[in-house]
């Protein structure tokens, strides 16, 4: 029972948990107890903006006020209900005062979880046909993150990480205590269920689906600029057409995972397979689908020393790169730095008004999940020289999504001379920064179709705010404030029907922020010219309506 306790309380902490001895359920008082604390909390979450002040902790009434805490529950309940609600404060305490020996159990737990379940049996589709698409979906810069599930997209964090990792390992340039290990791909994929999880779906836009579109972009860059190989499903021209490969329009072939390429000759003859653990998956699924033998995995890179001279990061420091946009949102609360300020949340006192959100996102990804699905990995020196640790390059990244620091990342890419920190580790903190701030409003580069879906559902989560901000300037309690979404339409005029007015934020934002950060890039980086390209035409197109 202390075990099942401990994992409940652990990875679903978030979800409002209430733990209880079987037997207790047998006590009428006991039921009693339960009944009124769940009529409790549904007042607190029971619709989604009440949910969003509930998280915040932005409310008339904080749920965890230790000084008063009759204010959320009953001196005569068998349990405390801020012990069961989940604001941002309680999952920030939990997860960063857990002990060493709490550490340690949780640790052989997961890794118990890692050995019984096979996490790609829960994925609702895992049909080669059905995994082969969404490789070549990657390979799209116009990537369709919204015409994908969660299941989906949890493949695709393990296929962009499976493919650094590979990379990492065979680099040569690298040595790494014995000591520390690498994710086997069940435990990848265990690693990506568990970040999808932590992030709250019901934000129409800071979800894992965003996420995971700011990591393919991470992906997508790296690539361009040679820190990793290209793979062979990789679509150089970024307005490549991805409702093809959706619709089933274009012929793919028989790679469930990315395969990378070294050249032309060797893209059209390299069909060797990869012998390193990642290779489970595609095993799996020859078994279970009685694949040809000609089924292909991975190639091996011969000349990967060469590209990386040439690189601006190495494997790891890119490595770093892709876990940090991954994490970069973890149980973000669907409001922004400037919501949590001007209302004191809990969270933003903690952290004196400063990167509210980006602090509490890195506090929660690496001490809740990274921490325990791959401890030693954080301490890793991020080029082998300095003492600079891979946790901290992550933390840097993270932090440099913080909107209120855009002018200054501006004015730092102003001033950069890649010559003159060709050997300072500070020029791979500068370039892993910005090229994550380039990633977290990326929307703005895809082509139209999907810039314009992204646009939709930031301007439903910003509209969540504005209702929020009128409940909280209420003397009185406000009536329920609930809302429903339709799904996100994949036609451009479905999207500019269901709301007229997009091209007033999309003008706005790419004036204010984007157009100069990603010409400055493509100055500085001209392999992510194409991102000025497109910000142009779809710059025309708003001004046009």
């Amino acid at each position: 029972m202390k075990e099942k306790t401990l994992l409940l309380k652990y990875y679903f902490n978030h979800l409002n948990v209430v733990v209880l001895d079987g037997d207790a359920l047998e006590k009428e008082f006991v039921v009693d107890q339960i009944n009124e604390a769940i009529e409790k909390i549904d007042k607190m979450i029971h619709d989604r903006i009440s949910r969003v002040e509930t998280w915040t902790g932005t409310g008339k009434t904080s749920v965890n006020d230790f000084f008063n805490q009759n204010t959320a529950c009953d001196n005569d309940l068998m349990f405390e209900i801020e012990d069961i609600v989940a604001t941002m404060s309680f999952v920030l305490n939990y997860n960063t005062n857990t002990t060493p020996d709490t550490l340690a159990n949780i640790t052989v737990l997961n890794k118990l979880i890692m050995e019984e379940i096979d996490f790609l049996g829960l994925l609702s589709n895992s049909s080669k046909k059905h995994l082969l698409k969404l490789c070549h979906l990657l390979g799209h810069w116009s990537f369709p993150a919204h015409e994908l599930t969660n299941d989906d997209l949890v493949y695709c964090v393990y296929l962009i990480l499976s493919y650094a990792i590979k990379e990492v390992k065979r680099s040569t340039d690298l040595q790494f205590d014995p000591d520390v290990t690498f994710p086997s791909s069940n435990e990848l994929l265990g690693l990506a269920f568990m970040v999808r999880d932590t992030y709250k779906n019901g934000n129409p836009f800071h979800n894992f689906r965003h996420a995971v579109d700011v990591l393919q972009a991470c992906f997508h860059y790296v690539i361009r600029l040679r820190c990793l190989p290209c793979f062979k499903q990789f679509k150089h021209d970024p307005k490549a057409d991805e409702l093809l490969v959706l619709r089933a329009e274009t012929a793919l072939d028989t790679a469930v995972e990315l395969v990378p390429v070294e050249d032309n000759e060797l893209l059209n003859t390299s069909q060797k397979s990869n012998t390193s653990s990642t290779t489970s998956i595609s095993a799996k699924l020859e078994t279970k689908t009685s694949l040809s033998d000609g089924l292909v995995i991975a190639i091996q890179k011969e000349t990967a020393v060469s590209e990386l001279n040439s690189a601006h990061m190495n494997s790891i420091q890119t490595l770093a790169l892709l876990i940090a946009a991954l994490g970069h949102d973890v149980g973000h609360p669907g409001v922004t730095n400037a919501f949590m300020i001007k209302y004191a949340a809990p969270t933003s006192l903690i952290y004196n008004e400063r990167s509210v959100l980006e602090l509490y996102h890195s506090a929660v990804f690496i001490n809740k999940i990274l921490s325990i699905n791959w401890p030693r990995i954080l301490d890793v020196d991020i080029d082998g020289k300095t003492k600079i640790s891979l946790k901290s390059l992550i933390i840097s990244c993270i932090l440099a999504t913080d909107m209120a620091e855009h002018f200054e990342y501006i004015d730092k890419l102003a001033h950069f001379k890649a010559d003159q920190y060709i050997l300072d580790v500070n020029r791979v903190k500068l370039i892993s920064s910005l090229l994550i701030k380039c990633a977290d409003i990326s929307n703005v580069t895809r082509p139209l179709r999907v810039s314009s879906q992204w646009a939709l559902v930031l301007g439903r989560e910003f509209n969540e705010v504005s209702m929020l901000e009128k409940k909280l300037s209420l003397a009185q309690p406000a009536p329920t404030l609930d809302v429903h979404y339709d799904k996100v339409p994949s036609s451009l005029p479905d999207i500019l029907d269901a709301n007229p007015n997009l091209h007033k934020g999309q003008i706005f934002f790419i004036n204010t922020f984007a157009e100069n950060l990603f010409n400055n890039i493509a100055e500085l980086l001209p392999e992510l010219r194409y991102t000025c390209d497109i910000i142009q035409e779809n710059k025309e197109f708003w001004l046009s309506r």
